[in-house]
């Protein structure tokens, strides 16, 4: 070979040993997968660069209840009489509208007073007004906002109260009454169930002529569908207001039933009487009767 031929040889080879060197790739790699086509009908489904899937967050207990309005009285609570009346710092007291809490003495009062206590004492407060202003032993009747919350309603919901509609203050009514079942439903608070057997059977409401004048013109049926006799001295039987009677020795026996009267007369296996002379208890447009044991546990209800 000549020299010429040599050098030009020797060129060729270097130039190749280059290429090889410069990472030039002239195919694809093997081990490339192929995406495999999709079907006729199947659409390809892409987010935007922004977009994050997530869970929703939990719905948060009471964020569907009602707004509070702007403008209303600010004042401020020096002291929590019980579970519906408060006493502010210039004397005025306040009573809650469209709320019945336990008296005194009575099951779940102390609980109704801390709740309350809890809510509003030494905090100040905004008062909504209805239709009427003032009750009968002057109080300031009000719906109580603390925090951005009614007051009147977290009672309910929480288990210490009964919806108690006075006319014509009605704004919240229909609240009240969904909080109360909602509680009366859970089981909260004094809607916490008794197992006596005894039964709310009927209402007499409305006693022929004048309610005042014939008080035992009506009256509650309760009946005893266990197998055991109750005995139901220290048992309860209220309205939504706060007529409350007290059963005393009286006992119930399996398969009975007896009548409680609103008026006076003699008691008997089947007949029981309120005491009451000139006045009625039961409200002819509705109302809601609660019976109760000696704990203060909720046998029945009846509402009509």
């Amino acid at each position: 070979m000549t020299l010429k031929r040599r050098l030009i040889a020797v060129a060729l080879i270097f130039w190749l040993v280059s290429l090889a060197c410069s990472g030039v790739e002239t195919s694809p790699p093997a081990d490339t997968a192929t995406p495999l086509p999709l079907p006729p009908s199947a659409t390809p489904i892409s987010l935007p660069p922004t977009a994050t899937v997530a869970n929703p967050p939990p719905a948060t207990p009471g964020s569907s209840g009602p707004t509070q309005p702007e403008g209303l009285e600010t004042v401020t609570v020096a002291q929590v009489v019980d579970g519906d009346t408060v006493e502010l710092t210039n004397g005025r007291r306040v009573r809650y509208i469209g709320i019945n809490t336990p008296e005194r003495d009575q099951p779940y009062y102390n609980e109704a007073t801390a709740l309350n206590r809890q809510l509003v004492e030494r905090k100040e407060v905004q008062l909504e007004f209805d239709l009427e202003t003032f009750d009968q032993y002057g109080r300031s009747l009000a719906y109580v906002w603390a925090d951005g919350k009614l007051v009147n309603l977290e009672i309910v919901q929480q288990g210490f109260a009964n919806s108690f509609t006075i006319q014509p203050n009605i704004r919240y009514e229909a609240e009240f009454r969904q909080a109360e079942r909602e509680a009366r439903e859970a089981g909260r608070g004094l809607w916490a169930g008794s197992e006596v057997a005894l039964k709310i059977i009927q209402i007499q409401a409305d006693a022929p002529g004048s309610d005042n004048e014939n008080p035992n013109g009506e009256w509650v049926e309760i009946a005893n569908q266990g197998n055991t006799p109750v005995q139901m001295q220290g048992f309860t039987l209220k309205d939504e207001a706060n007529h409350i009677y007290t059963f005393g020795d009286f006992t119930v026996a399996p398969g009975a039933a007896f009548r409680l009267y609103s008026g006076q007369g003699q008691n008997s296996a089947n007949a029981l009487y309120w005491g009451l002379s000139g006045e009625s208890i039961w409200n002819n447009n509705g109302d809601t009767a609660y019976l109760r044991d000696t704990t203060g546990a909720l046998v029945d209800t009846f509402a009509y």
